[in-house]
């Protein structure tokens, strides 16, 4: 759970790092594209923060807001769910069948 609240604690500055985590344990390829898109997103928000004026409203404003919520809440749900449990192990092994 701490995995999954790190990118609402850190405001979304640190979205890369549950899927950092679950790639290493799990050496998944999609968990590696995973990781690749939240660091593009946090790339494409640290740059708009960048070249954003402080009075921005509009067009910049909602993309600001859509890139702090895919870096915050999509960073979140995804470490949250991507997780593996013991149930989530025990069924891509084929335990139980």
């Amino acid at each position: 759970m701490g995995l999954a609240l790190l990118p609402f604690v850190t405001l979304g500055l640190l979205c890369p790092v549950p899927s950092l985590v679950v790639a290493v344990k799990r050496h998944r390829a999609a968990d590696w594209v995973a990781f690749a898109i939240f660091c593009a997103v946090w790339v494409s928000w640290v740059v708009q923060l960048a070249t954003t004026p402080d009075d921005t409203h509009g067009t910049r404003f909602a993309a600001d807001v859509l890139l702090i919520g895919l870096s915050t809440a999509g960073a979140a749900v995804h470490g949250w769910l991507a997780w593996p449990t013991a149930r989530n192990v025990a069924r891509e092994s084929g335990a139980g069948e």
